[in-house]
């Protein structure tokens, strides 16, 4: 088969590997779309030493495909079948007090099966997933928008671990693919207005499009005495950081947050950030970090963004700006990581 190799930083090759082989519980799957995580651009802008995941390796975790062919015991699924993934690094080691509580988002030894780390492949023809991350997709939802259901599900995660109410005003910094689902989240959960903050011109005009009441360009004004502009003096009940990296964001985010309000992170800095902890301290501000997503009092938060999906309170296609062969995939991950020369807002990969 045909899948992406990545060998650091922006050396990305396709190459003939060999298909993979299929344990007891998983199948085998024909990859239809795949989407370029912003987490994936972290390691496209800079080649870091990844010890667990030698270079070259395969990537990409957010896929959707068709079932092509059925490992030993596998009982539910049937070749033919529709099916979104959920990825195999949020695999949880089953036994722990987080995955008894069902939080294996927050498990120890995440990803990690039989003493070996695992992750998805699905930027490659083919790739292989226990029948247990396979969830069967509704006929009226596409297989591309469910190339997409590991983003929305985050924004699920997002609005359980910082809740809103019909009163709330809410910012979302950053209004990349995860930004606007979140945006769209609290926008279907009935926020009193969303908010929508970012530097890049076509991107605040989707998220007025998809979610946003008001958006903020804050190249252009200050984004704090605007947000004070649009919540009578108070600020925001909260306040979600989705850009992470090198941003110089986390300052703004606390100035932004009103008294008793939260601040939620789910942008992944790579660089430390300096909390001013006598503002934080006077606001009485709770912030709470956001790590992708597992399930929520039972139910796995995969499968409640797919059921908000198929009910229409998502847009994935809307999301969905570019798509690029397997073989431009290096062309794909250029439109990624430059959205303000590209216009990208997700990109997918269709193998």
């Amino acid at each position: 088969m045909k899948a992406a190799m990545f060998y650091g930083g922006k050396d990305i090759r396709v190459e003939e590997v060999p298909d993979p082989v299929l344990a007891p519980g998983e199948v085998l799957i024909e990859v239809k779309a795949a989407g370029i995580c912003g987490s994936d651009l972290h390691s496209y802008r800079v080649r870091p030493e990844q010890p667990w995941f030698p270079y070259p390796h395969t990537s990409g975790h957010e896929l959707a495909g068709v079932v092509a062919a059925l490992g030993p015991g596998v009982t539910r699924l049937k070749v033919g079948d529709r099916v979104g993934i959920e990825p195999l690094h949020l695999i949880g080691c089953g036994k722990c007090r987080w995955c008894r509580e069902g939080h294996y988002e927050a498990c120890p030894t995440r990803g990690t099966v039989n003493g070996v780390r695992r992750h998805s492949s699905g930027f490659a023809e083919l790739d292989a997933a226990p029948e247990g991350n396979c969830y069967l997709l509704p006929e009226e939802l596409s297989i591309e928008a469910a190339s997409i259901l590991d983003v929305y599900a985050c924004a699920v995660h997002v609005v359980h671990r910082v809740p809103v109410k019909p009163s709330y005003h809410v910012v979302v910094v950053g209004a990349g693919a995860i930004g606007l689902s979140a945006a769209e989240a609290y926008k279907a959960l009935g926020a009193r207005q969303v908010i929508v903050v970012d530097v890049v011109d076509h991107a605040l005009a989707k998220a007025k499009e998809v979610a946003a009441d008001e958006v903020i360009n804050s190249a252009q004004v200050d984004p704090v005495e605007a947000v004070k502009e649009l919540t009578d003096g108070e600020g925001a009940h909260i306040v979600i950081e989705a850009v992470g990296g090198r941003a110089p964001t986390f300052a703004n985010d606390v100035h932004m947050v009103a008294h008793n309000g939260t601040l939620g992170i789910i942008g992944m800095y790579s660089v430390p950030q300096t909390l001013d902890s006598q503002e934080a301290m006077a606001k009485q501000m709770q912030i709470t970090w956001i790590n992708s997503y597992g399930a929520w009092e039972g139910v796995p938060e995969f499968k409640i963004a797919m059921d908000m999906m198929t009910s229409g309170k998502f847009q994935p296609l809307k999301m969905i700006t570019h798509r690029f062969p397997l073989e431009e995939i290096a062309a794909g991950f250029a439109a990624a990581a430059n959205k303000a020369e590209s216009g990208a807002i997700k990109v997918v990969v269709i193998p």
